[in-house]
């Protein structure tokens, strides 16, 4: 028998909205193959809206978690903006988990796996993460140290400004071709799919924050009893 298991994501952006939720399948698929206790399909995670109306982020969070009370689990995206995601998960989730907790105790319908995915800087810095791959989507005769990518995946995570790094080599490698016939940010948008589709996910989880999240995905489907450790 087939379990299909429904994912619903809050994103903050739209570059999050069309990367991170093929990303998240991917990620959950690798899982299931790979320690799945039964045959699973994963749905494209479910991308919610934020509530309209909210005093706090530890209150939208409370809000999120009540609007997918029927779902798998509640994945919750926030760019660090820190050093470190230990600090970020700190001030800016575990408001939101307390009170989801306490809304639990007192019979409230909420999502019972909610787990936080935070790329330190920003999602753009994760898309630079497989230099080699993310080459290949643009589509350029500049090599990847040319355009400025990084060398090491785990580089990402210290680069200031990440999405203006994406958007200079995107920049570049517009430059290089015949015809330049988009603007850099509207070719970035072309290739955010086909990026999430491609990136190497080993190349990723030389990345300390992806690989925080993968674990914490292991940790809930393990719960949800579809996958063994």
């Amino acid at each position: 028998m087939t379990t299909t298991l429904v994912i619903a994501l809050f994103a903050e952006g739209k570059t999050d909205e069309r990367f991170l939720p093929i990303l998240i399948q991917r990620v959950a698929e690798h899982l299931i193959l790979n320690y799945g206790l039964r045959t699973v399909d994963v749905l494209e995670p479910i991308l919610i809206a934020s509530p309209k109306a909210y005093d706090s982020n530890a209150e939208r969070i409370l809000l999120l978690a009540q609007e997918t009370a029927g779902y798998h689990m509640l994945v919750i995206h926030s760019d660090a903006d820190f050093p470190s995601a230990e600090r970020a998960f700190a001030e800016r989730f575990q408001p939101g988990l307390d009170l989801i907790e306490q809304a639990r105790l007192v019979g409230n319908s909420v999502c019972s796996h909610v787990l936080p995915i935070i790329p330190i800087q920003m999602t753009e810095a994760w898309m630079m993460a497989d230099a080699l791959t993310l080459h290949s989507v643009i589509g350029t005769r500049l090599t990847v140290n040319e355009l400025g990518l990084p060398q090491a995946p785990q580089q990402v995570e210290s680069i200031p400004r990440p999405k203006q790094a994406l958007l200079d080599a995107v920049e570049l490698a517009l430059r290089d071709r015949p015809r330049r016939r988009r603007h850099p940010q509207q070719e970035i948008v072309t290739l955010q799919e086909p990026l999430a589709r491609q990136i190497r996910l080993d190349e990723l989880r030389k990345v300390p924050a992806f690989r925080s999240f993968e674990n914490a995905l292991h940790l809930v489907l393990q719960d949800l009893r579809l996958v063994h450790e």
